[in-house]
């Protein structure tokens, strides 16, 4: 389905290219900083307030607003009762259309300075980060500087797969590059650099110095699986996917998007900079931690963001012109992995999770934004991706088939 797509993605991306507003940059070889200034969430709001859509692959699923409504203090209590017996310290957002939101901030950002975790608190968000980092690559092909079918010795002609690996196997995972990063299981549960990186990538090296040793990693290893022929997880495929918009746009992949993705959509409180003011990693592991050094995570698991935030990705990205009509169309199918630009197509929505040294992230959302939940955590014990199971087992109760 995504080939198919693809080529009347690329056929008309050079008419639609003003729709991405895309210019040109001055060249940058250094992250450029984001200053983050606290904010309050803007929660996002939907037209229909009774019935929102929420069909998935099964069939049509509807909530029962009437009966959320009615419920929505108890069903209220019942979240918190999960978020402490899980003893989960973060923030949780969840968002139903415009019947029902539930907001919970749990924990220390910061002990020694005696603030707590809030809606505003900012947090590395882990794999979260290839969604922005897919948006990027579409608007480049939005302006013509890139192109889905472009092959990776085009960008690096010394890498020798590369001629048989397209940007489009990079954003659908099914380049078969190997992951520099190893996932404990697949709830995200610890992540690590791979062993041969552990003891060369260090705190006290520079970000191009960590850098050039993650890229020179994937490059030196053979591929796992022979390009499109399956999908594999792999945090290697957007690591490349940053050098190549930094290589067409003539800006750090960190600027472009600053400048391109958070700007427009005012995201403040977002960036890639260790040094912003962000919470406090609480009981990570030594190796974990290596993930928030400079340049390791980049544009694969690099990015630091908060709730508010995220609430104006989701109100923006699909409707603000940010990328083409048919970008959107792109970024929202998945093949037959049902992944696609860094994100899961499931029950309707789109989801992605991370981990990144102590700190973890679930992104949840509809299209429609009729269905949002977010749980970003600063502890390493906490479970994002488990919390969010069980608050979809527990709503499961309100929903009526047809």
């Amino acid at each position: 389905m995504l080939k198919a797509f693809q080529a009347l993605f690329c056929v008309a991306m050079a008419a639609l290219a003003l729709l991405s507003g895309c210019k040109g940059g001055e060249s940058s070889s250094q992250p450029e900083p984001t200053t983050v200034q606290p904010t309050t969430v803007a929660p996002t709001t939907v037209a229909t307030t009774t019935e929102p859509a929420t069909k998935d692959s099964a069939g049509t699923v509807k909530y029962d607003f009437v009966a959320i409504k009615q419920k929505s203090g108890a069903i209220s209590d019942d979240f918190d009762s999960y978020v402490a017996k899980k003893d989960y310290k973060g923030t949780v957002y969840l968002k139903l259309g415009n019947d029902f939101e539930y907001i919970s901030s749990r924990g220390a950002a910061d002990s020694v300075g005696h603030k707590d975790n809030s809606i505003n608190t900012c947090y590395y968000i882990g794999a979260v980060t290839q969604q922005f980092t897919a948006a990027a690559v579409l608007q480049l092909v939005d302006c013509g500087k890139l192109n889905l079918e472009d092959t990776l010795d085009k960008f690096f002609p010394d890498y020798k797969p590369g001629a048989e690996i397209t940007v489009e196997n990079l954003l659908n995972m099914t380049s078969g590059i190997k992951n520099y990063i190893v996932h404990s299981n697949i709830s995200d549960a610890a992540a690590y650099l791979d062993i041969e990186l552990t003891d060369t990538v260090t705190k006290d090296n520079s970000y191009e110095e960590n850098k050039k040793l993650i890229l020179d990693w994937i490059f030196s290893h053979p591929l796992d699986t022979k390009p499109s022929t399956e999908f594999a997880f792999s945090d290697s495929n957007y690591y490349l996917l940053g050098e190549i918009i930094a290589q067409c746009s003539g800006m750090s992949y960190e600027a472009y998007v600053k400048e391109k993705l958070f700007k427009p959509l005012y995201m403040n409180n977002s960036g890639f900079d260790g040094s912003i003011k962000t919470a406090v990693g609480y009981d990570g592991d030594a190796q974990g931690e290596k993930l928030n050094y400079p340049g390791v995570g980049y544009a694969a698991c690099g990015m630091i963001s908060n709730v508010s935030d995220l609430l104006r990705w989701t109100d923006g990205i699909f409707s603000d012109g940010i990328i083409s009509e048919l970008a959107v169309r792109y970024m929202q199918s998945a093949g037959e992995s049902n992944f696609n630009c860094g994100i899961y197509h499931r029950d309707g929505r789109l989801s992605a999770s991370g981990r990144s040294g102590a700190f973890s992230a679930q992104f949840s959302y509809k299209p429609d934004k009729s269905d949002i939940f977010i749980s970003l955590s600063n502890y390493s014990f906490s479970d994002s991706s488990s919390l969010h199971g069980q608050f979809r087992k527990y709503l499961s109760n309100y929903t009526v088939t047809k």
